[in-house]
């Protein structure tokens, strides 16, 4: 909580650009992803969509896009505490799943991949499965 004030101070007072703080648009970097025939591991109701990544306060954050609704982006880590604080309300996104330790086997390769996806220039879209 302290960054993120030090971070406000440090913006407004002109030190730190907003941008390196808050990403913008511009600073995503997205791949379509979809369910392979037969996939048991899939963690999403939806069967296709975007997995993006952007920086903020120098972490990867990484989230899905189900379908074409880009105004739904469902941040998700594995820090589960700070995945369903971000993700407060929004209860139609992920796939049922029995216990913690299954969500996390299943949403574990789409974090990696979201964030090697931040190793991409800002705007970039992979429409392949290349990460």
């Amino acid at each position: 909580m302290h960054g993120v004030l030090v971070a406000g101070l440090l913006m407004t007072a002109g030190v730190v650009p907003v941008s390196s703080i808050i990403p913008e648009p511009d600073d995503f970097r997205f791949q379509t992803i979809h369910k392979a025939a037969g996939e048991q591991n899939w963690p999403f109701i939806a069967e296709s969509g975007m997995l993006g990544c952007a920086k903020m306060l120098g972490e990867r954050l990484v989230y899905f896009i189900p379908g074409e609704d880009v105004e739904r982006a469902y941040h998700i880590d594995i820090n589960l505490f700070a995945m369903s604080m971000a993700n407060i309300g929004i209860t139609d996104v992920l796939a049922p799943y029995d216990n913690t330790a299954q969500l996390l086997h299943r949403i574990v390769p789409f974090v990696t991949m979201g964030q090697r996806l931040c190793d991409q220039e800002p705007g970039t879209h992979v429409t392949e499965p290349e990460l």
